[in-house]
């Protein structure tokens, strides 16, 4: 179904916007640029709930089912006039690899007027740093996001939920500077006052992202915080920070009054993974409470995985190994006594022959222009 068949059959067939059915919804699936233009203006004539509610339902449907991806209409999205419909769609960009989301998202946490939208967007740059942190994205954007999140967490003027948002994103990044504003959010956060205490969350939350040791001591005191919120965001970053020594720790969190709490200690014990913690976690099938056996039993698959990406290659024997690696059989043994004339008769080469079909008979100048060397430009941008 094209886009004129899916507005014609909403027309004819429906007569309220919001009660489009999901199997209709899904024809807009991959629709390019155009489409999607063209179904922006369409959108024009509804009213801003009927918007909300079909941006919300797109949202819903790439959460439900990944191979859903509606990026031109969340594009399109970014620019609309309703600050939940912007704030929906940098949410159902999440997984969007799309070249321009970066620049997107750092006008929106700069300009945008709605403190929402600057909160998605943060989030939504968050998930791009980690991507600059893996050496996905070119270094000189990297370099501007740094510099972005770097602006908007020393913003004074900036609402705290933006900031802490901010610096969660900045976390991932290395480096004393960024340590210091981790420091900086976390003495930030000391004070009863609501929004203080969301500063703090962030903070510990950001320690977590961080993966440095030197926030573990932090961490676990953390865990005995008489914020619910603190204790859970602890409990994760434990598990990011921690070893298989601060497993005791985590299990002690099985008593919390918090079942939020409970299950991200059982999440957490997962990351720190390794066999003592698998052995925790089959522990934990037999607690009592639903939620924690469910979180063990993804917690557990979650490890399994993890331990047989280290065994991705074929599996051998101690035995083919070591034939693999002997030049003779050991049923050839004979072969060791043959002289050289007799392997010259088979076809081998005394350690004095070389095969000179495989000399480079060319020019020197002439080396680069050999296929099978890799130059810069084989590499890709940035070179080698």
């Amino acid at each position: 179904m094209g886009l004129p068949d899916f507005l014609h059959k909403i027309e004819e067939e429906i007569e309220e916007p919001e009660s489009i059915p999901y199997s209709t919804l899904s024809e807009l699936s991959r629709i390019g640029a155009v489409d999607a233009q063209e179904l922006a203006e369409y959108l024009g004539f509804w009213n801003p709930e009927q918007v909300r509610d079909l941006y919300a339902r797109l949202t819903s449907m790439i959460e439900a089912d990944l191979q859903m991806e509606f990026d031109s209409i969340f594009l399109q999205g970014l620019e609309w006039r309703d600050e939940v419909v912007r704030s929906l769609s940098v949410t159902g960009l999440g997984e969007s690899t799309h070249p321009s989301l970066l620049r997107h998202f750092v006008r929106m946490l700069r300009n945008d007027d709605s403190e929402d939208v600057r909160i998605a967007a943060a989030l939504g740059l968050s998930r791009i740093a980690t991507l600059a942190h893996e050496d996905k994205i070119p270094a000189r954007q990297t370099v501007e996001l740094q510099a972005m999140l770097t602006e908007c967490f020393n913003d004074e003027l900036e609402t705290s939920d933006v900031r802490r948002r901010a610096l969660e994103a900045l976390a991932i990044f290395q480096g004393d500077v960024i340590e210091a504003y981790i420091e900086i959010g976390y003495e930030e956060g000391e004070n009863d006052e609501e929004e203080d205490a969301k500063m703090r969350q962030s903070a510990i939350h950001a320690m977590g992202r961080n993966c440095n040791p030197k926030w573990t001591e932090i961490v676990v005191k953390e865990l005995e915080s008489a914020d619910a919120a603190c204790r859970f965001e602890a409990a994760i970053a434990l598990g990011q920070v921690g070893t298989e020594e601060h497993l005791p720790h985590l299990l002690e969190l099985m008593d919390d009054e918090d079942i939020e709490v409970q299950t991200a200690a059982v999440r957490a014990i997962s990351f720190i993974g390794g066999a003592q913690a698998q052995r925790t976690l089959r522990k934990l099938l037999t607690s009592t409470e639903p939620a924690v056996v469910e979180a063990a039993k993804e917690s557990l698959r979650y490890v399994d995985a993890e331990d047989m990406s280290m065994f991705e290659e074929r599996a051998q024997t101690v035995e083919q190994v070591m034939e693999e690696a002997q030049p003779f059989l050991p049923e050839d043994e004979e072969n060791l006594y043959l002289d050289d004339t007799d392997l010259e008769a088979q076809g081998f080469h005394s350690p004095g022959e070389r095969d000179t079909s495989l000399d480079w008979v060319g020019e020197e100048e002439d080396w680069d222009d050999d296929p099978m060397t890799i130059t810069d430009e084989d590499l890709g941008p940035g070179g080698g």
